[in-house]
């Protein structure tokens, strides 16, 4: 059935209310099929968006997310990295946490801003260490993220 769903025929929207099906009838079971599917298949990848909220709560949750911010699609990787920043886990905020450091420009960029929505106070060294990062936009989408969690250099 997966095959099926992710006949490269099919448009984003296609799969994506097909997906939304799966997600509303189907078990646990049927995110552990979809989990190798989404590492082996790049346009499956891409597609994950729609399973989000059903996938967190799957212990492989958090590295099927990390792996799709690695997307080539900015939205993709967006999204997969506000999901990381709502679970919140330590895990979540360590695969954030490594594509800010070694991420390329877009990752830096979208990490350092979701990190500004996260709730774990250790993020507030990291984005102060990006605020000296190479990248102006990384630099000031830091400085964003920490006026938003109200972070005051003389705390």
């Amino acid at each position: 059935m997966v095959d099926f769903i992710l006949a490269s025929n099919w448009s984003y929207k296609v799969r994506s209310v097909v997906y939304n099906l799966v997600k509303k009838i189907a078990d646990k079971k049927a995110v552990d099929a979809l989990i190798p599917i989404l590492r082996e298949n790049e346009d499956a990848a891409r597609f994950y968006e729609p399973l989000t909220s059903w996938i967190i709560g799957s212990p492989q949750s958090v590295e099927v997310l990390a792996y799709a911010s690695n997307d080539k699609d900015y939205f993709v990787r967006y999204m997969a990295a506000k999901a990381l920043v709502n679970i919140g886990s330590a895990p979540a905020i360590n695969a954030l946490i490594n594509a800010l450091e070694n991420g390329d420009d877009s990752m830096r960029e979208i990490v350092a801003n979701v990190l500004g929505d996260s709730k774990d106070k250790c993020v507030i060294s990291v984005l102060v260490n990006a605020e000296q990062d190479s990248n102006e936009t990384v630099r000031n989408v830091a400085g964003k993220s920490l006026r938003k969690m109200k972070y005051n250099r003389l705390d």
